[in-house]
């Protein structure tokens, strides 16, 4: 299975059970791969799982649409934008969806503290990520087109 993250395969990661996590370097704004010295570059932890998450939430990253990846890689919001509902259910069911979509990566272990706003045709989310690295805070703003 293909979950789209990097895990190493050095043997000298020093964890609980699972092989410290590596991603390519990408920009968060864009998710454009970075380049260091004219090369692309590998960034890790916490700081790959932020990447591991935006691409899994990005709307084009549909599940089922991508034979390289497992069924369980990517997300199902686009379907939600696709039918008119109120907010309170548009709010819950993107909570529901985002926790569907990362809760397959094994490095996650929590989410908690879901904020969302509705601007027009823009929904802004934020929320906590718990992983076996520590904690942060996401945003992602989904867009409906």
């Amino acid at each position: 299975m293909s979950f789209n993250f990097i895990p190493s395969t050095d043997d000298n990661v020093q964890t609980a059970e699972l092989p410290e996590l590596f991603e390519f370097a990408r920009d968060l704004k864009t998710l454009e791969l970075s380049v260091k010295d004219d090369e692309f570059y590998f960034v890790s932890r916490n700081d790959a799982i932020k990447i591991w998450i935006l691409k899994t939430l990005n709307m084009q990253t549909s599940r089922f649409n991508h034979r390289a990846y497992s069924n369980d890689y990517g997300n199902e919001i686009e379907k939600l934008f696709n039918i008119p509902c109120a907010e309170s259910i548009l709010k819950s069911e993107l909570k529901r969806l985002i926790e569907e979509a990362l809760y397959v990566n094994p490095y996650i272990t929590k989410i908690t503290d879901f904020n969302f706003k509705k601007e027009g045709s823009k929904v802004k989310s934020n929320f906590t990520v718990s992983t076996i690295y520590g904690e942060f805070d996401q945003d992602y703003e989904y867009i409906k087109e």
